[in-house]
C-alpha cells in the first residue's frame, strides 16, 4: 500500500477502511455489476434500451478510468453468452504500463494520450478527440453509441475552437488551477473554448442512441461539469460566466481568449446549438458518496462506530478544511460514541510562487494542515493513538506518485526525531517531501477509478471523558 503502513492496529484499520471505499468504485467492477445484455435489451444502471436491429455498438470514452469501464462492459457482454452487435470504438486514456490490449477486440483503439501524472491535454489528446468526433459523426441511425466518461475526462477530451492554440488553452487551465479555481470554475471556461465539451460530442453524433455512462469526479454530480459535459446540451456553455471567472482570477490577462469568448457569444446568439439528432441518456454509475458509503460498511465490519459526510460541493481552501477536520477529531476523541470519521470531498490549494513552491498534492497538503491544527489545539492529547488518511481515489495526488498521506503517532515521532517544521513545508506546499521523510506517504499506483477524495480518521477504542 505504501510507506504509511504501521504495526499499529489503528493505522492498519484506517488504511483498510480507505482501501475498501476505493475498491467499491473500481470502474470495471462498477460497470460489470450494473449492466446486462440478453441479445436484445441492454441495461446500464437502472435504464434499459431495445437494441433490436442495432448493427454496430460504437464505444467511445475519455478519462482516467474509461479503459477499465470498457473492460467491465466487454466482460459483461462476453459473459452474457448472447450474440451482440459488432464493436468499434476509440478511447483517450493516460499512458499505462500494462493496458488491457489482450481483452480489447480489434476495431477499438486505446489511445494512450498523455503521460501518467500529467493532467493536461497533449497534441495526441487533440488528435484522439478528433477521431472520436469523426467516429460518432459517421454513425448510422441503426447504430448505438455508448460513451464511457470518468474523472480526468476534461484533460483527455480536447478540441480547441478556431483561433485557440493548445498551448494557450493549457496555459489558461494551469493558471486557473494554480490560482485556486475549483472544478466548476475551470470547466465553465473550458466548455466555452471547445468543440467537444459542452455538448459538442452529442451534437456531432448521428446514431439513434447516445448513452453516456459516468463515474463522477465532481461533487454534487452536475452532468454539465463532469468532463465538461461532452454529451450534455443544457445548460449551454455560458460565456458570461467564463468571463466572470477570468475577471476574478486574471482581470487584465488572456486578451486573445477574451476576444474568442466574445466571438463565441456572438455566434451562439445567431444559431441554436441544442438540436441533437440522437436520443440522449445519461447513467450515473458511481460517485464520491458510493466510496464513502462503502468505507462506512468496512468500518462497521471492523467494529467501529462511524460518522460520515460527503461534501455536496467544493470544500474551499485546504487550510480551512484542515482546521475543521482537526476540530472534529479533537471533539470526537473526548467522547465514547464515535471512533471513526469518514468523509469525501475536494478542497482547493492556492500554490505559492515557483521560486518557493515544493512538491505535493491537495490530499498531502490537507493531511499536513490537519497535523498543524492538531498541534495548535490545547485539547488534543499528543500521546494518544490515532490515524488520519486523506487520498485521491484515483491514486494520483497532484504531480506525485502518491495517492495522499497519513498522519499518526509514527509520523509525528519521525517528524520530531528529524526536527522538521511542518509549518514551513505547508507554506511552501512541499507536503510530499515532509511525508517522504516521516513515512506518511500512501502510494497505490493508478486505481482505475476517480471519484474525488476519500478521508478516514480512526481514534482509540477506549476513551475517557
Amino acid at each position: 500500500m505504501g510507506s504509511a503502513t504501521s504495526s499499529d492496529q489503528v493505522s492498519r484499520d484506517a488504511l483498510d477502511i480507505w482501501r475498501y471505499g476505493v475498491d467499491a468504485v473500481r470502474a470495471d467492477y462498477v460497470v460489470e455489476s450494473q449492466s446486462s445484455w440478453d441479445g436484445r435489451w441492454l441495461t446500464l444502471g437502472e435504464q434499459t434500451w431495445d437494441l433490436k436491429g442495432c448493427s454496430r455498438l460504437i464505444l467511445v470514452g475519455a478519462g482516467k478510468a474509461c479503459d477499465s469501464m470498457l473492460l467491465g462492459l466487454l466482460r459483461m457482454l462476453r459473459k452474457s453468452g448472447r450474440p451482440f452487435p459488432s464493436l468499434a470504438g476509440w478511447f483517450n486514456i493516460p499512458e499505462r504500463t500494462a493496458p488491457w490490449h489482450d481483452e480489447v477486440p480489434g476495431g477499438i483503439t486505446l489511445c494512450q494520450a498523455r503521460p501518467p501524472g500529467m493532467n493536461q491535454p497533449t497534441e495526441k489528446v487533440v488528435s484522439g478527440t478528433n477521431e472520436i468526433l469523426k467516429l460518432v459523426s459517421k454513425a448510422q441511425r441503426n447504430d448505438c453509441v455508448v460513451a464511457l466518461i470518468s474523472g480526468g475526462g476534461s484533460a483527455l477530451l480536447c478540441s480547441p475552437i478556431d483561433g485557440l492554440s493548445l498551448i494557450e488553452k493549457v496555459e489558461l487551465t494551469k493558471a486557473l488551477s494554480d490560482g485556486g479555481a475549483n472544478i466548476e470554475q475551470l470547466n465553465s471556461v473550458r466548455r466555452c473554448l471547445s468543440e467537444v465539451k459542452g455538448g459538442g460530442l452529442a451534437r456531432a453524433c448521428n446514431a439513434k442512441h447516445l448513452i453516456t455512462c459516468i463515474l463522477s469526479d465532481v461533487l454534487g454530480d452536475p452532468l454539465e461539469i463532469i468532463a465538461s459535459g461532452p454529451t450534455v446540451l443544457t445548460p449551454e456553455p455560458d460565456v458570461a460566466c467564463a468571463l466572470k471567472v477570468l475577471d476574478t482570477f486574471f482581470p487584465n490577462q488572456f486578451a486573445n481568449i477574451r476576444t474568442l469568448l466574445l466571438k463565441v457569444s456572438h455566434q451562439n446568439r445567431r444559431q441554436s446549438k441544442s438540436n441533437p439528432r440522437c436520443e440522449l441518456a445519461h447513467v450515473l454509475l458511481a460517485n464520491n458518496a458510493t466510496a464513502v458509503d462503502a468505507a462506512g460498511q468496512k468500518a462497521v465490519e471492523l467494529g467501529y462506530r462511524y460518522w460520515m459526510h460527503c461534501a455536496p460541493k467544493c470544500e474551499g481552501d485546504v487550510q480551512t478544511l484542515g482546521e475543521k477536520i482537526a476540530t472534529q477529531m479533537v471533539a470526537t476523541s473526548t467522547q465514547e460514541h464515535i471512533d471513526c470519521l469518514i468523509s469525501g470531498g475536494e478542497p482547493t490549494v492556492v500554490l505559492p510562487s515557483l521560486e518557493t513552491r515544493g512538491m505535493g498534492g491537495r490530499n498531502q497538503q490537507l493531511a499536513l494542515s490537519v497535523l498543524l491544527h492538531l498541534q495548535g489545539n490545547q485539547a488534543w492529547d499528543p500521546q494518544q493513538d490515532f490515524a488520519f488518511i486523506s487520498g485521491g481515489t484515483d491514486g494520483e495526488d497532484g504531480p506525485t506518485d502518491a495517492a495522499g498521506a497519513m498522519i499518526n503517532r509514527m509520523v509525528i515521532e519521525n517528524m520530531n526525531e528529524r526536527g522538521l517544521n511542518p509549518a514551513d513545508y505547508f507554506q511552501r506546499c512541499d507536503a510530499y517531501r515532509f511525508f517522504e521523510q516521516t513515512q506518511g506517504l500512501v502510494i497505490t499506483g493508478p486505481t482505475s477509478t476517480n471519484v474525488c477524495d476519500l478521508r478516514v480518521t480512526v481514534l482509540p477504542r477506549s476513551k475517557t471523558t
